[in-house]
């Protein structure tokens, strides 16, 4: 029953992601490409991973655990939109509050967090600073790997500033829906759609390093 009520949570919430776009503003380059769980302390991950959105990146990501239900994020990429190449880098973090595993008993692993992302964006820049919310439940498939469906709500204010034209700041959500497969102990891959002003597909993987 709790793994039926699960699935109806996240396929909402991928649902609502499918239907409702975060109306306008530069979102984010490097998507969400990571479940609720968290690493574990002590443990770190690589990861990279590519943008097939409104504006196309490419980026990079190293995460670490900071304690048994808290890591961190740090990401540096490129993108391509109408104004040239550019770059962005940024950083996230999440609390696990909630876990469906190891006997656990809740329906769904849960975290919840902040983000930040800078953006270059051609003669001014995007400054994002927001909270996150994360939802995903792992099911293990044959061959001993783990499926993990997941979805993310992220509210912010997006301030963006252009040379000779001044600021402003505006209030933008978005949201995040994909699948994280553990093909590994060592590697994880991503799929996901976005939607929150730079709509598109995202794909990624971790090495577990640490």
């Amino acid at each position: 029953m709790r793994k039926m009520a699960s699935c109806i949570v996240l396929a909402a919430v991928i649902g609502l992601a499918g239907l409702v776009s975060a109306d306008g503003g530069m979102g984010s380059t490097f998507g969400c490409l990571t479940t609720a769980s968290s690493l574990g302390q002590g443990r770190g991950n690589f990861g990279g991973g590519v943008g097939l959105a409104d504006a196309t990146s490419a980026f990079g990501t190293f995460s670490y655990g900071l304690s048994r239900y808290t890591d961190g994020r740090l990401h540096l990429g490129i993108y391509d939109a109408d104004f040239g190449t550019k770059v962005s880098f940024g950083a996230d973090f999440k609390w696990q509050f909630m876990s469906a595993g190891q006997g656990q008993g809740q329906p769904l692993d849960m975290g919840l967090g902040g983000l930040l992302e800078y953006i270059d964006a051609g003669g001014g820049s995007v400054l994002e600073v927001g909270a996150q919310i994360i939802g995903s439940h792992p099911y293990a498939i044959s061959g001993g790997s783990t499926l993990t469906p997941y979805g993310r709500l992220n509210i912010r204010v997006e301030s963006a500033s252009a040379s000779g034209h001044g600021s402003h700041s505006d209030l933008r959500f978005g949201l995040n829906g994909g699948v994280a497969w553990e093909a590994t102990k060592t590697i994880t891959l991503f799929g996901e759609v976005q939607f929150d002003g730079n709509d598109g597909l995202f794909l990624g993987v971790d090495f577990n390093v640490m």
